[in-house]
C-alpha cells in the first residue's frame, strides 16, 4: 500500500504540462484567457510563424493569464530575437535582445553583440 501511495505521488509530477497555441487563447488587454471558460490561462504556450507553420516564433509560460517564467521569441531563421523571464507580467533578470536576424561574421563579434544587447531588469521573484 505504501508503494502504491509513493508511486501515485511520484506520478503526479509525471503529468505533462499542457501546451497551448497562443492564437487559440482569448486576449483582453494584456491578459490571456481559455476560450471555453474565460479563466485566465496558466501553462506553456507557443506560436508558429504564419508564413511557415513548422517554425516556432514564440514559446513561453503564463500564470494567471500573464507572462510568467521564461519567454523566447525567435527570428524566422531560428535565431533568438528576445529571451528572458517574466514575474507576473513584468520583465525580470537578464534578457538577450538580438534585433539583427543574422549572426555576426566572427564568434568574437557575435559575443560582443550578445553582451551589448543584454538588458538587466530587477531580479525575478514570485516563484514558479
Amino acid at each position: 500500500m505504501l508503494r502504491l501511495a509513493l508511486l501515485m505521488l511520484l506520478c503526479t509530477g509525471c503529468t505533462p504540462t499542457p501546451v497551448r497555441d497562443l492564437d487559440e487563447l482569448v486576449q483582453q488587454d494584456s491578459t490571456y484567457y481559455e476560450p471555453q471558460t474565460m479563466e485566465p490561462y496558466s501553462g506553456r504556450v507557443y506560436r508558429l510563424f504564419r508564413d511557415d507553420s513548422t517554425k516556432v516564433e514564440i514559446e513561453g509560460t503564463m500564470r494567471g493569464g500573464t507572462w510568467h517564467g521564461e519567454l523566447t521569441v525567435f527570428h524566422f531563421n531560428g535565431r533568438v530575437r528576445f529571451a528572458g523571464s517574466f514575474a507576473n507580467g513584468v520583465r525580470c533578470g537578464a534578457w538577450i535582445e538580438n534585433a539583427d536576424p543574422e549572426p555576426r561574421a566572427s564568434l568574437y563579434e557575435e559575443l560582443v553583440q550578445e553582451i551589448e544587447s543584454m538588458g538587466l531588469y530587477p531580479p525575478c521573484s514570485g516563484g514558479p
